[in-house]
This record gives structure tokens, sequence and C-alpha cells, in this order.
């Protein structure tokens, strides 16, 4: 559906729901207010456009068909028309049959006949539907609640009788089948329960009816129930409506059928509460001639204004198919990304006392994607909104990417970051800490074999090979795009051959090492030596790159995919279309750390800092001025040779240095005077 231009739904709750299901399974940007959803650079306009029917033909009906229903003057029908099916989760656009139609301006007939040639369809431009089934009919309950209308009254014994046309649907799909041997005992029991020997309660037809037929039944019904548990517009409303040419009837309509939302002049009934829905269809019955000529008279007038004709129109309008050269193109509206969408994405996120983290890619998130990666340069807004943010106290940035950790490094050209190459196997830390994570020492001299065959056999048309630390990878962008499918498959036999699994990138193929280790472990890592074994109770995390570390991150960080393509699968919360969102994102992020209140200043290694304490000047008379000293340096000690970190820090530099700690105290205070 987002593939195209404009999306009509017959009532407005339907398009907030639809705009919802965009924003929360596809992470598209959306503007409620307007109606708008942006996709891939796109922006699809969302449109409540309520269906209408064949006014005059429903007339016309009514005026020449005979009467069908022999039936005495006192008794009075009350009528339901369904399909017996589970039918309408998201309206009838889902379950209706579709007539699609081509992009040009209809004119009345065209649209009439369209209708007429699939009277139980939705006409839609230019979308092409298919079907939505969700148990919501509601017949049963409809059943009850005439039961419950013969028990509390018993007087309309013999005056008033129920007419329930199903039209069979889906007779060979079990579950269609057991809901009409269900419909079937509900009948039975009743009109066995109440019948007399010349009326029976409820006459329940399990077939077809024609459209004269139809027309009869509601020119000649009292009272038509549209109860069902959910709907989309529900046009048996409106054709009632149509033929009530004589003495009015009353239309009962379910709030949740679009059609409740409309037609404002119809009892309204919850069909889930049985006594509420028996006591409206008493007092329709008793209600006075004038109420019901006032309110079948505006009923009738909107809808002969707002009949198909009239729908056809407005959705052509819509779309600019019947505008005239000087008017404004309805469709020319477009979604700009601005600082206040990302009060949606990450208000709820980013809170007023914990650390924030950013992780982000380089090459597609922070710089645009070039045809050669030494041309893939930082905007200098870009980098000048990350030295500020990385010079807050609270903010922590790590720039994680493919690229060797030296040229990431070289390219960001920011010294309080912390840097990750080789897709994370590199990581060096703003204090000179630094992780490597151990490579087979084969895989070392496989990779350069495969950089020398790679260079020899495949580096042609345009093609070429980048040894990257622990990564070889193969670019084809510049190929030609009719040579491109024959060297990438040539180059990827070449990759087979030499053992690696090649990975798709952007325009390339990667060789990685043959490790349980990725952009998203990383991060976790990252996280973790950064701020301690127990980050996630103090550090929000936002992440924005492409789709390595979203499975890793999920659930734990507020990751966007920046892409502009729609067809790629994420595990992210939002896309972002490219680097000048990223750049919007950090905008608003420097915006939201500004508005915090000066704190005391602490080191990025949070893990490492200590609390603050008393100042020399207020502290306790006994106390020791060299344990004073020794608390202003109690970092934890973190030395992992498993992992490679290794951390100089002062409590180590004091303890190897004086071994102060292992003094007795007076003979501290004598190399304090010393």
């Amino acid at each position: 559906m987002d593939a195209c231009d404009m999306v009509g739904f017959h009532i407005e709750d339907y398009c907030l729901n639809f705009i919802d299901c965009c924003s929360r399974r596809l992470g598209c940007r959306v503007d409620r207010n307007k109606m708008l959803v942006e996709i891939a650079g796109r922006t699809v306009h969302v449109k409540a456009l309520p269906i209408g029917i064949p006014y005059d033909r429903f007339v016309e009906l009514a005026e020449t068909t005979p009467k069908f229903l022999k039936i005495s003057d006192s008794e009075k029908i009350i009528l339901g028309v369904d399909r017996l099916d589970y039918t309408k989760g998201w309206g009838d656009c889902f379950s209706r049959p579709v007539v699609p139609l081509t992009p040009s301006p209809l004119g009345a007939s065209s649209a009439f006949n369209a209708y007429m040639d699939c009277p139980n369809a939705l006409i839609v431009h230019p979308f092409r539907g298919g079907s939505f089934h969700v148990p919501v009919r509601g017949l049963v309950h409809r059943i009850r609640a005439f039961e419950r209308l013969l028990e509390k009254h018993p007087e309309y014994e013999e005056k008033v009788t129920l007419l329930q046309i199903c039209v069979p649907s889906r007779t060979d799909v079990r579950e269609y089948q057991q809901l009409k041997e269900e419909m079937d005992q509900i009948v039975g029991r009743i009109n066995g329960r109440f019948s007399r020997p010349n009326w029976s309660p409820i006459r329940y037809i399990y077939g077809g009816v024609t459209q004269e037929q139809l027309a009869a039944f509601y020119r000649d019904s009292a009272v038509a129930l549209v109860t069902p548990l959910r709907d989309g517009m529900n046009l048996v409303a409106k054709e009632f409506v149509a033929c009530q040419i004589g003495e009015p009837g009353v239309l009962i309509v379910s709030p949740f059928a679009g059609a409740g939302g409309m037609m404002h002049e119809a009892l309204l009934v919850n069909p889930y509460e049985i006594n509420e829905a028996a006591n409206t269809i008493h007092r329709a019955l008793q209600m006075p001639l004038d109420e019901r000529e006032l309110r079948m008279k505006q009923l009738r007038q909107r809808e002969k204004l707002m009949d198909v004709n009239h729908w056809m129109n407005s959705f052509l309008a819509t779309m600019g198919a019947v505008r005239s050269s000087d008017e404004h193109d309805p469709l020319s509206n477009q979604m700009t990304l601005t600082l206040d969408d990302f009060d949606q994405y990450l208000s709820s996120h980013i809170d007023e006392e914990c650390k924030l983290s950013l992780i982000l890619d380089y090459d597609g998130t922070l710089a645009h994607l070039t045809s050669h990666p030494d041309l893939a340069i930082m905007p200098g807004e870009t980098k000048r909104v990350l030295e500020r943010l990385s010079n807050m106290h609270d903010v922590n940035i790590a720039i994680i990417s493919g690229r060797s950790l030296e040229n990431v490094k070289e390219l960001v050209g920011l010294e309080q970051l912390t840097y990750a190459g080789s897709h994370g196997i590199e990581i060096l830390h703003p204090d000179g800490t630094k992780f490597v994570h151990p490579v087979p020492y084969e895989y070392s001299e496989k990779l350069k074999e495969l950089a020398k065959v790679l260079k020899k056999k495949a580096s042609n048309d345009g093609a070429w090979v980048e040894q990257k630390g622990a990564l070889v990878t193969f670019h084809y962008r510049e190929t030609p795009l009719d040579r491109r499918d024959s060297v990438v498959m040539r180059a990827a036999e070449i990759f087979k051959k030499a053992g690696f699994e090649p990975h798709h990138g952007h325009m390339a193929l990667e060789a990685k090492p043959p490790l349980k280790w990725d952009q998203g472990r990383a991060s976790l890592h990252i996280l973790r030596t950064t701020f301690g074994a127990d980050w996630l109770e103090r550090v929000r995390v936002v992440y924005a790159g492409n789709e390595g570390a979203m499975m890793a991150l999920q659930g734990i960080a507020c990751t966007f995919r920046v892409d502009s393509s729609p067809t790629v699968k994420t595990a992210a919360n939002f896309r972002l279309a490219g680097p000048d969102a990223v750049l919007t994102m950090l905008r608003w992020i420097e915006k939201q750390m500004n508005k915090r209140s000066a704190r005391i200043v602490r080191s990025p290694r949070l893990t490492r800092s200590p609390r603050p304490t008393r100042s020399p000047l207020m502290k306790k008379k006994d106390q020791d001025p060299l344990d004073f000293m020794h608390a202003e340096f109690s970092f934890d000690e973190d030395e992992d040779s498993a992992t490679g970190v290794v951390n100089n820090s002062p409590r180590r530099f004091l303890n190897a240095k004086t071994n102060l700690n292992s003094v007795p105290k007076s003979s501290k205070r004598e190399s304090l005077k010393v």
C-alpha cells in the first residue's frame, strides 16, 4: 500500500490506525495531523473517503419493486442482512471484492456501472486489494438480543418478526461450517421456544436474494439492525435508508462499523451488550412517527448528497486527476524531517538522569556513500555537532565501522571518541585503552592470499580490492551495469575457493574472519567496558547505522536503520534516509542534553570514576591526609589478559611506585613531612 501516492480509507479512525501501523511496524516517519507517511524518500498521503451507494438506483428499485413479504398490517419486520462469514477486519476494502480503476477522471455513469457490475464490491483507485478476515460479524449476538426482547416484552409475540438474510460465504472452510451450524441451532431453539401456529419469531434465509427482493425488504421493514462487532463501512445501512420511501423506519447501527461514525441520526448500540441491544430495539419499535420522520429525512439527505458518484469524484480530486491547471496539486505536500520528529522517536528514551551513549556507523551514516571510500568525508557541521556532544559529561560517543581503526579515526578526527574498526575487531578508547579481538594466524595468511588472487583475477572493469585490517573488501560500485553480475559472480567464486563466505555490503563483497563477533557484540563490549557491568541501569543507548548491530541491541537501545530503501528488512525501531537525517537527530540530541542542569564533571569511563568526596578543608579532624589522597584515586583495577584490555589507572600507579598501602600510618606521615 505504501507504493501508492495516496491511500483512502472509509473513516478517519482507519486512517490513523494505518498511520500508526506504518510508524510501529515499518519505522516510517508520520504526520498524524496532515495524515502523511514518509517511506523511501516518498510521501504517501492518507485520506478519509467514505464510500457511497448509487442512491437514485435504490430509490428507483424501491418505487418499482412489488411486495414480497406477506405480513399483516399490524406486523412489523426487523431486518438483518449479512454474509455468513468471519469478515471485515480493516474495513470493506479488505473483505469486499475490489474493482480497480485506472487513474482517469471517470464520469458518473462509469462509477455507477462499476458499482452495479459488482454490487458487493468496493471500487478502489489505485490500490488492488485482497482480503483480511477476523471473527467479528456479530450474528449470534443479534439473534440473542432479539430473544432477550421477546423475553422482556412478550407483547411483541405475533407482532414482530426478525427477517435475517445470510448469504453463504466460504462454505468449504471448517470454521464457516461451524458458524452455520451454530446459527441453525440458535434459530431453531428460539423458534421452537416462541413459535405459534401462525407465527414464527425468526425468518431465516440462508442464500442469496436479488437486488429487487432486497430493495423490497429494505422498504417494508420497520427496523434495520446493522450491528457487527467490527466492520468497515457497511453499505447495508445506506441501502436501507435509500429505500425508505414510505412510512419511515428506524436504523440501528453499531459504533464499531464505519457507518456508525457517520450516520448520526441512527440509534447506536453496543452489540456486546445484549440487554442494551434489546432495549434499543424496543425503543425503535415504539418510536413516534414525527421522530422517525425527522431522523430518516436527515439520513436520506446525506446519503443522496454523498452517493457513489460523489465518492468517486472526491477520490479522483484528491488524486489530482480532475483538477484544473491553475489549481494546487493536492499531493504536492511533502514531509521534511525536523527536530520535532525526534520528539516522537527519542523523547521517551532519553531521560533527565541517565548517561547517553551514541553508537554510530560511519559510511552511509555520518558520511554519504561515494564512488570511492577515500571520498567519503563527513560534513563539517556533523563534525562540529559531534565535537560539542563529546564535550558533554553525560554523553559518550563511539564510531564503529568496517574500515580499519586508523582510517576511521583519521576521517573523524576527534580525540574524545571511542573508535572501533574492522566491524569492532579493533577498539580504541579515548584514554588509550585498546582492545583487539584475537584472529587465528592461519586466517591472516589466507586473507593475504585472497587479496592477491582478487587483484589478479577480478580487479578489472572498475572493480578493485581494499585491504583494511582484518578484512578484505572487493568493491564493484564503479563496474558498468551490464558487466556487474558477471564480475560479482567471478569474485564470489574466488571467495569460496579461498574458504571465505562472501558477505554482501553496499556494492561490495567482504571477507570477514571466522569469529562470533560483529558490530552488535562490539557495541555491547564498548558499553560494558565504558560504563561497567551494570550499564543498562544507568545508560541510554542510541544506535544509528546498518543492520550489523540491530539484533544485538534490540530492546536495549533505540535503533535507527540508515538506508533510503523501503525493501530492506530491518530489526531497527525507526528508519532514517541518510546522513542528513542523522545530523538532524544529533542536533535534537544536543538540544535535549543542553537542557540538563550543570553537574559535577566526571570521567567518561564511569566505572573508573570516584564518587565526589569532601573537600580537604571539610574533612574530619582525625582523617589521615594520605587516606584522603588515596580515596581521590581509588579507581577499580581492570586488567583482563583474556580480552587484551590494559588500563593504567592512577591506583595502579600509586601502588607500583610507592606501595603506600603497605606502609604503616606513622611512616606515611613521615613521608608526607619529607
